[in-house]
């Protein structure tokens, strides 16, 4: 995985997913981030938001305490394209 690229990051509060944009010690840096939210019948989306009284939509977000990052499942990837840039693809 390098800069730039969309990732998988679970955390203690969550799934996210975002492009990558800085990732050291101090945490990792998601561009356009996602929450991974499921609905009662047990379907994945995206969470409004990332934080229930943050930004709808935030630009960036910096997460501290990653469990670990990976590389995103492409129908993931293309999802969060569509969610990000209203494009289907």
């Amino acid at each position: 995985m390098k800069e730039n690229d969309v990732v998988t990051v679970v955390a203690a509060t969550g799934e996210y997913v975002g492009r990558m944009l800085k990732f050291d010690e101090t945490g990792i840096v998601l561009q356009n981030p996602r929450l991974i939210t499921y609905t009662e019948d047990g379907q994945m989306g995206f969470a409004a938001g990332i934080a229930m009284t943050g930004n709808p939509d935030p630009k960036e977000v910096t997460i501290m305490q990653v469990v670990f990052v990976t590389e995103c499942n492409e129908e993931i990837v293309k999802a969060w394209h569509q969610a990000t840039s209203g494009l289907i693809v």
